[in-house]
């Protein structure tokens, strides 16, 4: 079974701050149990060995079991904010927690959450893990809501995720962080969104807002670098996100793909984060080389975590320390955005 993190997350009303106060939904196989291990360990796989084939299917109880685990595990403490003016634009904003120097030199990191631009918010589909690392760290974190399709285009969404970090940069002196040193992290289609940002200048332009200030993105196994790659890559319900979302018009699909905009000039440096799904490492490939030709910085790393359980995995556990990909981007952090 091949799937995407559309699942709808239960009413927020009573819910528990940590992923461990959920409902267990039993393991079906020793192998499925095996491939949970390995996605939590989360080891760097590096080489051609990334290109190794991996296993798509994932029971659906399994499914059920991560989905109540990202649901729960909400972010504590910040503050809500809102941007624009329909219900649903909204943020939240946490203090860096301590830097070395003013707090008003801090960097921001703004996280895009993923859904298959249908589901999430920016509470439920975020992962709590992330949030106090970076804060602690020195950075100020934000996460922002935005209308989910079908209710608006997706090109409308990642115009109110811009809209987002103006009402942010405008707000900086307010809120106590350095305007000209943001970062865009996201995650699924929140990755997407957020190096679609740093390579299609048009949205930025709209919202007034400098793409010299943003300094990285930080894309956490995400898709769609190449929507129409997307569909033949990963065919089933992933695919069938990508055409709900973007349709099948050639010339759209193209114009919502960072690959297609990576030339220059882009946000500063761009991290690429995988997990083991075959069709989206391959994209990631080509859109790192895509900017390496532009003359922009890119890294990409691969680990542990086959499919939807990587995938999942990854959302949940950067941020812990004992995870692999915490220090790789604490270290990607400290060269391109550094805590002043």
């Amino acid at each position: 079974m091949t799937t995407s993190t559309s699942a709808v997350c239960p009413p927020a009303q009573g819910q528990a701050s940590s992923s461990t106060a959920h409902t267990v939904v039993p393991i079906s196989s020793v192998s499925e149990l095996s491939r949970i291990t390995e996605a939590a360990r989360g080891n760097e796989i590096t080489g051609l060995s990334i290109f190794n084939r991996t296993l798509d299917d994932i029971s659906g109880a399994r499914v059920e079991d991560l989905v109540l685990q990202m649901c729960a595990d909400q972010p504590i403490g910040g503050t809500d904010m809102v941007y624009g003016t329909k219900p649903t634009q909204r943020l939240r904003f946490w203090d860096a927690e301590s830097t070395k120097a003013e707090p008003a030199r801090a960097p921001l990191i703004l996280f895009v959450h993923g859904g298959s631009w249908k589901s999430g918010t920016y509470l439920d589909s975020t992962g709590s893990a992330k949030v106090g690392h970076l804060t602690g760290k020195g950075y100020a974190f934000a996460t922002v809501n935005y209308t989910l399709i079908p209710d608006v285009t997706v090109e409308e969404q990642v115009q109110e995720v811009a809209d987002s970090l103006a009402y942010l940069v405008t707000n900086a002196a307010r809120l106590g962080f350095d305007s000209t040193r943001l970062v865009l992290m996201g995650h699924s289609s929140g990755a997407h969104v957020a190096t679609l940002l740093g390579t299609d200048l048009s949205y930025l332009e709209r919202a007034g807002v400098n793409v010299d200030s943003i300094r990285g993105v930080i894309a956490l196994d995400g898709s769609n670098y190449n929507a129409m790659a997307e569909i033949m890559d990963s065919p089933g319900p992933v695919a069938d996100s990508t055409i709900l979302g973007l349709g099948r018009d050639r010339e759209r699909l193209m114009a919502m793909s960072p690959t297609y905009h990576a030339r220059a000039p882009n946000a500063g440096a761009f991290l690429l984060l995988q997990a083991q799904r075959q069709g989206d490492i391959r994209q990631a490939v080509e859109l790192s080389a895509a900017l390496d030709a532009a003359g922009t910085d890119a890294a990409l790393h691969v680990f542990e975590g086959q499919s939807f359980e990587g995938h999942m995995q990854m959302l949940l556990r950067i941020g812990d320390a004992s995870y692999p990909a915490t220090s790789v981007m604490d270290n990607w952090l400290a060269i391109h955005v550094p805590v002043l």
